[in-house]
């Protein structure tokens, strides 16, 4: 026992002493944030990812998303800690970071029931950054699992890949699944997008950003690959054969009080031996992608308050029957401006859908929020939504009206608690996607204990 003591005291000795020659600084993060779902009409839309997941595994029959009425109440946590550990210099920084997430409070399967035990950590960041030599000015390149951002309505998300970044532009390879290539002349089979961004400043009131994003795979498969409506995204095609161009610009203007920031976005490609499914079913065939989305939000600030009205246009399909496609896809994002539909309630990892669209119909989206700083430690707000989808779905396009409201108070410095709430009176567009007997309306309150630092 002495030697193993005298040993260790060796090793601390000898670790200690190595530090300053290491010249290296280690700055530890964490997110711990406790939500719960307090109330809701409808807890059948939110067992999961429901659009992500596909109609038919969370409601039974395909399309209908909306069940009958019932509700639930839950808990869960979702924990991020990560570590930064950089050179003196500044010129390199490793990031490493873990996340147990979103265990569901007596989940079993997720560690969460008696003793605590399950499978739920997950790699959230992995990655080396270094100044490339030989530049004075930004020149950083970024290895491994990393943050990544095209457009936040095209890609914004983690990602493995390898990214170059200067003050003016990025470069990045990013790859979203790995296919095993099997063929000898298929050079390209894996989940693949190449990226290219310049931000420009022609003053400080004034942001402006072009991008291009080039997006490839080919499991090399003679099974066709298959297209959910209800699941219409790229991340979800994983066994789909496309080659997918996307170019946009996006930016901002402030002047005094007043803000204004746009989006606007075209697709192009093709979707090669697909087979489409969803409300109308169509024949394996080669399909051309031909798609859009426009996006502004324009604002006031008025003191401690901010009135801001947003409206985007996401192009959706009016025949699924033709081997035309006109909806808009996202890659991988998160969408919050809807409590009742996107990722706006606090307990973010039950959503309908996470796209800023509903299955391959596109969406209208037009909010009206107010937004007001009470003091130093509250803030509160409101919001008036109204939703079309781009296209109709058998005849009928109105989502419907979303209520939505906020409050939030700093208990401490790091820890926030927080309450808000959606109602959204709903449309025509839902009688294809609900059951028989389930009631119109939805809504949901959910809440969130949050210790950051």
């Amino acid at each position: 026992m002495l030697k193993k003591l005298r040993l260790m005291v060796a090793m601390l000795t000898i670790i200690a002493a190595a530090a300053p020659s290491m010249a290296a600084e280690f700055v530890f993060h964490g997110d711990l944030n406790n939500r719960f779902n307090l109330y809701s009409s409808h807890a059948n839309l939110y067992k999961g990812a429901v659009l992500e997941k596909g109609v038919a595994e969370q409601g039974g029959a395909k399309g209908a998303v909306l069940g009958d009425s019932n509700n639930t109440t839950w808990g869960d946590a979702k924990y991020r800690f990560w570590t930064e550990a950089k050179s003196n210099d500044g010129k390199i920084k490793g990031v490493f970071a873990l996340e147990v997430g979103a265990i569901r409070f007596g989940n079993k399967d997720q560690g969460g029931a008696f003793s605590g035990d399950g499978k739920n950590i997950e790699t959230r960041w992995l990655y080396t950054q270094f100044q490339v030599p030989g530049s004075a000015q930004k020149s950083l390149l970024t290895l491994g699992l990393q943050p990544y951002k095209v457009n936040k309505f095209v890609w914004s998300e983690t990602a493995t890949g390898v990214k170059y970044t200067t003050d003016l532009y990025e470069l990045a390879w990013m790859r979203g699944y790995e296919h095993f290539n099997t063929s000898a002349d298929n050079d390209r089979s894996s989940a693949d997008g190449f990226s290219a961004r310049v931000n420009l400043r022609p003053n400080e009131n004034v942001k402006l950003g072009l991008f291009a994003l080039y997006q490839t795979q080919d499991p090399d498969s003679a099974t066709p690959g298959k297209v959910d409506a209800a699941q219409y995204g790229i991340k979800q095609m994983t066994d789909v054969e496309y080659d997918i161009y996307t170019f946009g610009v996006d930016g901002g203007l402030t002047s005094g009080n007043f803000f204004v920031n746009w989006d606007g976005i075209y697709q192009a490609g093709e979707l090669d031996n697909a087979q489409f499914t969803g409300f109308t079913a169509t024949t394996t065939q080669d399909f051309d992608l031909s798609a859009y989305l426009l996006h502004a939000d324009v604002g006031i600030k008025m003191g401690a308050s901010k009135l801001t009205f947003t409206s985007w246009y996401a192009s959706g399909d009016d025949n699924d029957t033709d081997n035309d496609l006109n909806a808009f896809m996202s890659t991988d994002v998160d969408t919050f401006d809807s409590i009742v539909l996107f990722e706006g309630g606090y307990t973010d990892d039950n959503y309908m859908t996470e796209r800023p669209y509903l299955f391959n119909n596109g969406l209208f989206l037009n909010k009206l929020a107010y937004d007001r700083k009470q003091n130093d430690k509250t803030k509160w707000g409101l919001a008036a939504l109204y939703l079309l989808t781009a296209e109709d779905l058998n005849g009928e396009d109105q989502v419907g009206t979303e209520f939505d409201a906020y409050v939030s108070y700093q208990l401490y410095d790091n820890l926030e608690l927080a309450l808000n709430g959606g109602y959204l009176i709903t449309g025509d567009w839902w009688n294809t996607v609900k059951t028989a007997n389930a009631d119109d309306n939805i809504y949901r309150i959910t809440s969130r204990v949050r210790y950051h630092f």
